[in-house]
């Protein structure tokens, strides 16, 4: 175990440099008070920042949603981001890679001032390799995503009950599969108010289906910049990328089940239980056919980052 302390780590927070265990949200900001936090999380691959105009762009479109306004510019956010790495660098040496969280709240009620927090964050390498080359369980619950009505999914905030309280039942089912109790990697996966497939708390899915990838439509999901990159790859191998709903039973059957997320990157599903029962997914059964393909163009272009231009 190394000696690497996120908590130990410079973090920047409103215009300061402090150390992260000291970063501390009022419980008169409207981030804690009514949970209106827009948040992004990135990561870098050889050191290197992986799509942040993606990431950026994404996050402006949730503040904006938010009515989180007076935030630095695009260039001024760049800047801060390059300065909280070289910041850490001796902390960061160590790291195969670091993952990086920026967020933003309407600040304390009524002062008009935003708050904006920026700092590091550790990534789980190990359980990133397990869930590549082992894979991670599904299950999906009966949770349902809030409706556009409330908020578009296509912003992403501080407010994950949805998410959790789907992660917990997840839990509580692999409980209850006896030939999988001694694996506790598993995930739920939440639905539409038609009981078709979404996301889960940390990845956008995917299934195969012959030489054809099909995901979720986009407004039943948060617009993944990690499974953005995988459609690019899947163009550039001439598969098929198609955009429909997707019920359990169909979700289940698939070839292939792909996750993706900016932690983990690219991952795929060993299984997925569906109203209590445990399908084992074909690719724990046969030899898998797009997924290492897939897997290998993005090892690929995440080591391509040294040229990358984050300006």
């Amino acid at each position: 175990m190394d000696s690497f302390d996120v908590d130990d780590c410079i973090a920047y927070f409103c215009g300061d440099w402090i150390r992260a265990r000291t970063l501390k949200l009022s419980i008169h900001d409207v981030g804690f008070r009514q949970g209106v936090t827009a948040v992004e999380r990135m990561r870098t691959y050889g050191g290197h920042l992986f799509r942040l105009p993606d990431h950026l762009d994404r996050f402006d479109a949730t503040t904006s949603f938010l009515g989180i306004d007076t935030l630095p510019d695009r260039a001024t956010m760049v800047a801060l981001l390059r300065e909280l790495l070289m910041r850490n660098r001796d902390a960061i040496a160590g790291q195969r890679d670091i993952g990086i969280t920026i967020f933003a709240t309407p600040g304390v009620a009524g002062s008009g001032e935003p708050t904006l927090a920026m700092h590091l964050n550790r990534l789980n390498h190990s359980l990133n390799h397990q869930r590549q080359t082992l894979g991670q369980s599904l299950v999906i619950t009966d949770v349902v995503q809030p409706p556009a009505a409330s908020w578009p999914r296509s912003i992403k905030v501080r407010n994950r009950l949805h998410y959790y309280h789907a992660d917990r039942l997840a839990r509580s089912a692999i409980e209850n599969v006896s030939s999988h109790a001694t694996n506790p990697d598993v995930i739920g996966v939440l639905v539409d108010d038609d009981g078709s497939v979404t996301e889960t708390s940390i990845a956008n899915l995917a299934i195969v289906e012959g030489q054809t990838i099909v995901s979720p439509e986009p407004d039943q999901v948060l617009g993944g910049v990690t499974q953005r990159v995988v459609e690019e790859l899947a163009a550039c191998e001439s598969l098929s990328w198609k955009k429909e709903r997707l019920s359990p039973a169909r979700f289940a059957a698939a070839d292939e089940i792909l996750c993706m997320g900016t932690d983990g990157g690219l991952w795929f599903a060993n299984s997925v239980i569906v109203a209590g029962k445990i399908i084992e997914s074909k690719i724990t059964r046969h030899p898998a056919k797009i997924y290492p393909l897939l897997l290998a163009g993005f090892a690929k272009r995440a080591s391509e980052l040294a040229s990358f231009d984050v300006s």
